[in-house]
């Protein structure tokens, strides 16, 4: 499979993960974006909030887990007026996704220097 086509194919895994809640009132204000993100946890939802709320646009950047026994998180982002809370949240997620690469790519490094280490 080409590496076009693994993208291709991770972005809409991803988007059908992600549910915009109440669709009408976003269009009617785009500063304000409430979504659903299916099967995640605190770990994409503490990240993402961490990051999108340094934005100085955003007003307020939050989750929450509805249930400890439903695998999803609830997002929200309030922006001023003027600025489009969903294209912080595709910035957000694009310096997350930068920020998780090189995490994995440290790991891989020193895994590799330590099995090199190891002599079994």
């Amino acid at each position: 499979m080409a590496t076009g086509d693994t993208k291709k194919n991770a972005a809409e895994a991803a988007t059908s993960k992600v549910e915009v809640l109440d669709k009408a009132t976003y269009e009617d204000d785009p500063s304000c974006l409430t979504i659903v993100f299916h099967e995640e946890d605190h770990t994409i939802g503490n990240s993402l909030k961490h990051i999108i709320s340094r934005y100085p646009e955003v007003e307020f950047c939050g989750y929450n887990v509805p249930h400890p026994l439903e695998d999803k998180i609830l997002f929200r982002i309030q922006t001023k007026e003027g600025h489009n809370a969903g294209d912080c949240l595709k910035r957000g997620l694009k310096e997350l996704e930068q920020i998780f690469g090189a995490v994995r790519r440290t790991f891989e490094n020193r895994m590799g220097e330590f099995e090199g280490k190891i002599d079994v």
